[in-house]
């Protein structure tokens, strides 16, 4: 099943380079964004060099709800989860086997792209950069690489309950790319926005977890939690529904 899952995004090229071109996006972001600070802004009160170098995860995001969309949302599209559905009777495993070749391969290209964003943005940043082994800069890099799975797993979820690859990006993708900033900008709702998916997990990506409403494994926990929800709600979807 699993080699089967895998066959089935190397057969469709959006979803094969949609990964690696989400570790560009972090990486190359986050080395623009620090390559272009100066002194005088390095020096200034709140700045956080692994935040700043972090800061392409707001686009890259963007890229892994398109992979996770198309992983499971690519079948209902062209109707061939009835040919899978056929052939792999027993839905749960189909629909675990999905979610474990998508989170492994967001997983690997998140373990990548965060050591790599974090070492190549403090080096470019020189003497205002953290060393790795600093305080803080080693779970940084460790939230880093389980942001993509994390994000994968529950926006194949959502696709799943959702059943369809246009709908679901209609609703993600505005969600998570623009409606949370807006939400943790307009007081009286910046709480609620404290608790969404996104911004949960990029808490952890700060050097002091102070300057957040709540710690690191607190915001991966947030996130780990909308993952799994969004994982059942799919099983639950797919088990009661025909294809």
């Amino acid at each position: 099943m699993l080699r089967s899952e895998w066959t089935k995004i190397r057969s469709v090229r959006p979803v094969l380079w949609s990964l690696p071109l989400a570790a560009a996006l972090l990486v190359g972001i986050g080395a623009g964004v620090t390559g272009s600070v100066g002194s005088e802004e390095a020096d200034g009160p709140g700045f956080d060099p692994v935040q700043l170098g972090y800061y392409g995860i707001l686009f890259a995001h963007v890229v892994v709800i398109a992979f996770a969309v198309l992983v499971v949302g690519n079948e209902y599209q062209h109707g061939a989860i009835r040919v899978s559905l056929a052939a792999v009777p027993r839905r749960g495993l189909l629909y675990a086997a999905k979610l474990t070749v998508g989170a492994v391969l967001a997983l690997v290209a998140g373990a990548v792209a965060s050591l790599a964003t974090f070492l190549l943005s403090q080096r470019l940043l020189g003497e205002h950069g953290a060393a790795f082994g600093d305080a803080g800069t080693v779970r940084a890099i460790v939230v880093g690489a389980l942001y993509f799975p994390l994000l994968a797993v529950m926006c194949m979820g959502f696709t799943a309950m959702l059943r369809s690859l246009m709908l679901s990006m209609g609703v993600l993708v505005p969600v998570l790319f623009l409606v949370s900033p807006v939400l943790a900008e307009i007081p009286g709702l910046q709480e609620l926005a404290w608790y969404l998916p996104d911004r949960a997990g990029q808490y952890g990506l700060r050097l002091d977890p102070a300057a957040a409403p709540y710690g690191p494994l607190t915001g991966v926990l947030v996130m780990a939690v909308w993952a799994g929800a969004a994982a059942v709600g799919g099983w639950l979807t797919l088990r009661a529904r025909d294809a």
